[in-house]
């Protein structure tokens, strides 16, 4: 019994040192581990959206080519017309032949005894997929009205307001530039320039929309 006494006492200090080797071992290891495997740097910035919205005036962007018109077909529209002037009558028909070609159902709401509030309010209530404002005459409008309703999506086509939120698009040409009586426009106003461009906006307008570019000013030059 004293001989394995002495035996195992004699052991028992080789036996730490040896656990204590493995440990340091250990520990060299994992830190080589970690040195050769350092966490991922991860950038806390986010990527730069270049149509995010801007509220004052709203990014001004060039127009790209309308998308496959497949992605407004079953669309329903409401249309805001203010006036009977001759520009009003060129993007209504604009609008009109854009939504046959397209499957794009319109409903219009002419402001007569009215008045433009009046024909805002019933097109809001059409709940459509959109709200068109035809023109200058529907900024003023737009401009005071949209920004109490975020959850949906207005389009004004030759015209814009002067303070945009995030769920109005506009589509402007030079010679089409009024933010109605809030802001001056940018150039003169020449209703004689809505022929050439009607078609093209309505067309960048809705495309701008259904891809969820909104908020911003699509410029189609001149």
């Amino acid at each position: 019994m004293h001989l394995l006494s002495r035996t195992r006492r004699a052991l028992a200090p080789i036996a730490a040192v040896g656990v204590l080797g493995l440990l340091l071992a250990g520990c060299g290891a994992s830190a080589e581990s970690d040195a050769a495997s350092p966490a991922p740097i991860v950038s806390s910035a986010p990527a730069e959206d270049p149509y995010a919205p801007v509220p004052v005036p709203g990014r001004t962007i060039a127009p790209t080519s309308p998308s496959d018109a497949s992605a407004v077909h079953g669309w329903r529209l409401a249309v805001v017309v203010p006036d009977d002037s001759q520009a009003t009558e060129t993007l209504r028909a604009a609008v009109s032949e854009f939504a046959d070609d397209n499957g794009v159902d319109v409903t219009e709401f002419v402001a007569d005894d009215g008045g433009i509030d009046a024909a805002f309010a019933d097109a809001l209530a059409a709940d459509a997929d959109a709200v068109v404002g035809l023109g200058e005459g529907t900024s003023d409008v737009f401009a005071f009205e949209a920004s109490q309703w975020l959850d949906r999506q207005f389009l004004i086509i030759g015209a814009q307001v002067a303070e945009p939120t995030g769920n109005v698009t506009a589509v402007i040409w030079d010679g089409a530039t009024s933010r109605g009586s809030g802001a001056p426009a940018d150039g003169e106003i020449d209703d004689a320039s809505a022929p050439a461009h009607a078609s093209d906006a309505i067309a960048s307008g809705l495309s701008s929309v259904a891809e969820g570019t909104t908020g911003v000013v699509v410029h189609l030059g001149e």
